[in-house]
């Protein structure tokens, strides 16, 4: 009976778990053999009041079919914390898919390892399954009889002839205990009250509780338009070539969601949600599976908590973010000019730098020493920003706040409308920086307000392709001036990247092979020559937070001046991220999720040496699709082959400690990356792989000079310390930072993140192997890696970050290309 609905299952069932959940459960119904020992026990009844989340499996719809061969006989993929994995592994040793009448998997509990399967067996074949099990006898429970199965380690129970409960054995007593009526049963769950029923047309009734059921889960904005307050999740399904059926979240801002959702989607796919109450309720029928589904959970998730976000947008709430492109032929130039003298440093501050600024000294090339230069960069642009040609005159500055050296911009001249805090609205000026067939050409006018007449103001042409050029590096200390950009009023923008900006080669210009013109008024502080042009070979990825310090002592701005530029703030940038967020929706943008990582605990990295990198992805099955790569982890190290367990915490982020099981790799052209193998979450939480990630046990905490982290899961078993007293600070290696920037999943789905000199420069405290006492380790990949870690990192402070989520799945109803 069980075959009919399960076949299916092995198709979508990454498609079920986005609200679904990890239990597969009979309807218990009463067509049980009239014999007292082969009475079919109602599954749901054995659950405890601790059950987090079900699957409602009905016999009556799965007559004649295959489904749970199919099912149980594909690939074995024990590292997924994935109710079809799971549902393997407490199955083995049994002959499931012979004898299986009907059965559930449970998660009984809120978070970890404890899952409980319940199987109706088929009463001619149950005397006989049993007896062929390899098991062994274990102590007795409340009078009831307890096995062991040799294959997993697992308890066994057999509550009649026909009902068995398979699980660790604290599930399998409480199940006992539940059966027995000693305990309270699911009635008396938090899931409780908002359990419907199944349906009689499908096969499949499902219902897990989400984070909100059991904590308070932090919003992106009001939450007014965000699932994060969700309570559970539920749905009603058959499953075959398609799926037929609904999905239901239960959230109390179900009206208001839905209405703001309804808008943003395409219009083919609104009908598809309706509100009933505090019911959110999706049409899934015709879906095909994982892909479609893929594309709901990043409309319903991603896409609206990144409208949540952008409506709770202003001066003193969230902060605007953008994303900011600089593009590629011709590529950004940097024109590097020194000032000529002390005299002239004094005369420029006293002029033109704001109250309580100073010119800082810093190396931009690898090769330079520090110097107090003027730079001009030209360069093309796109995104929320600005749109086309663009010339910034910087200087660098000491940050007020942190004393480190930041880029201060004194003139800013742009082809098309701009903002900027000193002068509000820019209008579009005579800029160009172009491609042409033998050279980069740059230009830069002045026009005369009376007469309306155009002049130079600064031109350059550089002779490109230069075979001669010098290829060259920019330092740490650059590229992080980008954190905060300074305008000459003292207000800043926050600048995010990755290693577009700071791990490429660039070429240094000859100096013969650039003219220059400079009649600008900043040519009387600096030589007629600059001290090198330096031209990035690619294109540049930015994520800009404007005007993010207005509330800072610091500024050089009267008070009134202060209020308007809030108010410009709260007018100009709300609405422009709101568009991005809206277009995002629809596949035209990419929505940006702001987060702070280690703000409430440090992140921490066990690096584990691979002795068969190639053999690992062969293993997993993607050996075809990715490229491992040896890599250094930090400055100075050699590379190698690793698989790193990286544990953090970001918020506001619902899905509570993170545990990142991610080995490397490299594209196309060279450039690192990082590889998911699994990625678990303390609370349940959306998943690139099964939709739903189901919660596991993951801890960390610092107490004096020692970091201790737990880890459990269904496969999973990690529980080390590491001796803070014994570290060493490292810098991280470029390669490893920049493997961060896109983290891809084993089915391809993938984040692209942007971060600043917190991560870039931040100094990591490095463990050696003698400061790392492994407590337990237990994992799918322990034929691959070295028993012991090679080395930790932790990063003690918080870092903030921006990420595009699955940055390569589209949204619901949008055509791909």
């Amino acid at each position: 009976m069980l075959r009919s609905c399960l076949q299916c299952l092995s198709r979508p069932l990454a498609a079920v778990a986005l609200t679904l959940v990890a239990l597969l459960s009979a309807c218990g119904d009463d067509s049980s053999d009239s014999h007292e020992d082969d009475r079919l026990i109602p599954l749901q009844t054995l659950l405890p009041a601790a059950t987090r989340g079900f699957f409602q499996l009905s016999a009556a719809q799965t007559t004649g079919s295959t489904t749970l061969a199919a099912l149980l006989g594909g690939a074995d993929t024990r590292w997924r914390n994935h109710p079809l994995d799971i549902l393997r592994y407490y199955s083995s040793g049994i002959p499931v898919k012979e004898v299986a009448e009907a059965l559930l998997l449970a998660q009984v509990s809120r978070g970890g390892d404890e899952f409980l399967l319940l199987l109706h067996v088929d009463s001619a074949q149950a005397a006989s399954t049993l007896a062929n099990l390899e098991r062994s006898e274990a102590a007795p429970h409340s009078g009831q009889a307890i096995w062991q199965v040799t294959a997993t380690g697992l308890a066994l129970a057999p509550l009649s002839r026909t009902t068995w409960a398979i699980g660790q054995r604290p599930a399998v007593e409480a199940a006992i205990d539940a059966y027995l009526g000693t305990t309270a049963g699911l009635s008396a769950s938090a899931l409780a009250p908002y359990l419907g029923s199944a349906e009689p047309s499908h096969s499949l009734y499902f219902a897990y509780g989400l984070p909100a059921l059991y904590t308070d889960a932090a919003s992106p904005g009001s939450g007014e338009h965000s699932l994060n307050q969700a309570l559970l999740t539920r749905g009603n399904l058959t499953i075959d070539s398609t799926l037929q059926g609904s999905l239901e979240i239960v959230t109390a801002n179900a009206q208001a969601y839905t209405g703001r959702l309804r808008g943003l989607v395409p219009e083919a796919v609104a009908g598809l949600f309706e509100a009933a109450g505090d019911t959110l309720r999706v049409d899934v029928s015709g879906f095909s599976g994982g892909d479609d589904l893929r594309a709901l959970a990043k409309s319903l998730v991603i896409g609206m908590n990144a409208v949540d976000y952008t409506e709770a947008v202003r001066q003193g709430g969230n902060p605007p973010w953008l994303n900011f492109n600089v593009g590629d032929e011709p590529n950004s130039i940097f024109i590097n000019f020194e000032f000529l003298s002390a005299e002239r440093r004094s005369d420029f501050e006293a002029r033109h730098l704001p109250a309580g600024f100073t010119l800082a000294p810093l190396r931009i090339l690898e090769t330079d020493t520090p110097r107090y230069y003027l730079v001009l960069n030209i360069y093309q642009s796109s995104g929320g920003l600005v749109e086309g040609a663009r010339a910034e005159w910087s200087v660098f500055v000491n940050d007020p706040g942190s004393a480190l050296p930041r880029f201060l911009v004194i003139q800013a001249a742009a082809e098309s409308i701009s903002a900027d805090s000193v002068n509000l609205l820019t209008f579009p000026e005579p800029v160009s920086h172009a491609r042409e067939p033998n050279g980069i050409a740059s230009y830069v006018g002045v026009v005369e307000e009376s007469s309306g007449s155009e002049s130079l103001y600064f031109s350059s042409r550089i002779r490109w392709p230069e075979p001669a050029g010098t290829r060259v590096r920019f330092t740490r200390e650059f590229v992080a001036a980008n954190d905060f950009i300074f305008w000459g009023n003292g207000v800043a923008d926050r600048g995010l990247y990755n290693g577009t900006v700071f791990n490429r080669d660039a070429v240094r210009i000859d100096d013969d092979a650039i003219a220059l013109q400079d009649v600008s008024r900043w040519a009387e502080f600096i030589g007629a020559q600059p001290v090198h042009t330096v031209l990035y070979l690619n294109p540049l990825d930015i994520v800009i937070s404007p005007w993010w310090n207005l509330d800072a002592p610091y500024l050089d701005v009267s008070d009134d001046y202060r209020q308007e530029l809030i108010a410009f703030k709260n007018n100009f940038y709300p609405g422009t991220v709101q568009g991005v967020a809206e277009a995002a929706m629809r596949g035209e943008a990419s929505a940006l999720a702001p987060q702070v990582e280690g703000e409430t605990t440090g992140t921490s990295y066990f690096h584990f040496a691979l002795r068969d990198a190639f053999a690992l992805l062969d293993s997993l099955g993607v050996g075809a699709a990715f490229s491992p790569a040896a890599i250094a982890l930090n400055d100075g190290e050699d590379a190698q082959y690793y698989l790193t367990l990286a544990i953090s915490q970001r918020s506001p982020d619902p899905c509570g400690l993170r545990a990142d099981w991610m080995t490397y790799t490299r594209d196309a052209q060279g450039k690192p990356g990082a590889l998911l193998l699994e990625s678990l979450r303390s609370e349940a939480c959306i998943h690139p792989v099964s939709l739903l990630g189901l919660p596991a046990s993951i801890g960390q905490s610092a107490q004096d000079a020692t970091l201790a982290v737990r880890l459990t899961s269904a496969f999973i078993r990690f529980e080390a310390t590491l001796d803070l007293g014994r570290s060493q600070p490292v810098l991280p290696a470029l390669d490893w930072v920049e493997s961060g920037d896109r983290v891809c999943s084993l089915n391809g789905v993938c984040d692209a993140s942007f971060y600043d000199g917190a991560i870039l420069n931040q100094p990591l405290q490095r463990v050696g192997p003698d400061g790392i006492t492994t407590r337990l380790l237990t994992t799918p990949w322990d034929a691959f890696i070295e028993a012991q870690p090679s080395q930790a990192t932790v990063r003690p402070l918080p870092a903030i970050m921006a990420v595009n989520p699955w940055v390569n799945v589209t949204p619901l109803g949008v055509s791909t290309p």
